[in-house]
């Protein structure tokens, strides 16, 4: 009988505390913090485009081309293709074992150097994997507009772990 006294205590109590966090305080100046502004067809542009425009990166994709037992490796070859303005990155991660694919982590394009980051991570997909050091063969390819990169940098993550897989300057 205690037992149903002390529960019946905690739910009038529970509705009362949530009482407190349900209800709504009326903000202070919340019109200044909120840009109700529209733009109307009058708006023009600023400036116009010019030939020196930054470069910068219009697709990126990663296809994993082969994946196996192995041994730690951290390999990439970089290629250029100034008629088609793509710079292909060919690697090699490495991976805890077999459940671990190769992921695009991200691309950047600054000062002239492309970084491309490729993760090795586990696959959500694969609950029981083989179990060995695993090799995931990789190609990467990234479409560039306004010419194409001085420099490229290949960098592969593991964890917390980022490896320079290959710095390659443009001949």
């Amino acid at each position: 009988m205690e037992r149903r006294h002390v529960l019946r205590g905690f739910a009038g109590a529970s509705v009362l505390w949530l009482t407190g966090c349900l209800a709504t305080e009326p903000d202070a100046g919340t019109d200044a913090d909120t840009d109700t502004t529209m733009p109307d067809d009058t708006d023009t542009p600023t400036g116009t485009p010019t030939d020196d425009a930054e470069p910068s990166v219009t697709d990126r994709s990663l296809t994993v081309t082969d994946s196996g037992c192995g041994q730690v490796r951290d390999e990439a070859t970089v290629s250029f293709d100034e008629s088609a303005g793509t710079v292909t990155v060919t690697g090699t991660v490495w991976g805890n074992d077999l459940a671990y694919v190769a992921r695009l982590a991200s691309v950047s394009y600054e000062d002239g150097t492309l970084t491309v980051t490729v993760a090795s991570e586990r696959s959500s997909e694969t609950a029981v994997a083989g179990d060995c050091i695993s090799e995931i063969s990789y190609e990467a390819t990234v479409a560039v507009a306004g010419g194409l990169p001085g420099t490229v940098e290949v960098v592969h993550v593991h964890g917390d772990e980022r490896t320079t897989a290959a710095t390659v300057d443009r001949p």
